[in-house]
């Protein structure tokens, strides 16, 4: 159970530290996502850079708590609610019929769809999952795994964030979803 929480935690800290270099890489990517915060009718276009920059602190933070073993729990339950509303936020974009990127690990092209609210979904529910675990086991952490457990952890973590974060890349290859990044 400990390496399913810390491959949890692990990708939750892979996904949350490519989302924020995706977004501050350059000014271009923070401007690009900032435009995004708008286009995807989050925020009125005169608030959409304090939204993208608070958006972008959160996760920052949330990536810090999750990763340090004391606050490791709070983190968890952050990333819980910074997900969902992630979640929320993309939810609502595709019911509007929005048409702009979900910038959500970077400047990309593909319009916001479903396959972006499930992959934060997902997030949301790899968090919840983590969180369970580790309000369960006794002091779960990085550092109580041996050697080989770490391992497999971290094997897991990489595939799934891989997966998450070039989702857009899948889609194109088995359904011919065009996009550019």
């Amino acid at each position: 159970m400990s390496v399913a929480v810390v491959a949890a935690i692990l990708t939750l800290a892979g996904a949350l530290a490519i989302s924020i270099v995706g977004k501050v890489r350059n000014r271009a990517s923070f401007e690009t996502f900032a435009h995004a915060v708008s286009e995807l009718r989050v925020t009125s276009t005169r608030r959409s850079r304090p939204v993208a920059a608070a958006s972008i602190a959160a996760e920052a933070g949330v990536l810090a708590l999750v990763l340090w073993p004391e606050t490791a729990t709070i983190g968890l339950a952050a990333a819980v609610l910074l997900f969902g509303a992630f979640a929320v936020a993309l939810t609502h974009a595709v019911r509007q019929g929005s048409t702009s990127g979900c910038h959500c690990f970077g400047p990309t092209s593909a319009p916001v769809a479903w396959r972006h609210v499930v992959r934060t979904g997902l997030l949301a529910a790899a968090a919840a999952g983590a969180l369970w675990g580790a309000t369960t086991l006794p002091t779960v952490s990085l550092g109580m795994l041996t050697p080989a457990q770490f391992l497999v952890a971290f094997t897991i973590a990489a595939f799934v964030t891989t997966t998450l974060v070039r989702l857009d890349d899948l889609a194109w290859l088995i359904n011919g979803v065009p996009h550019t990044r």
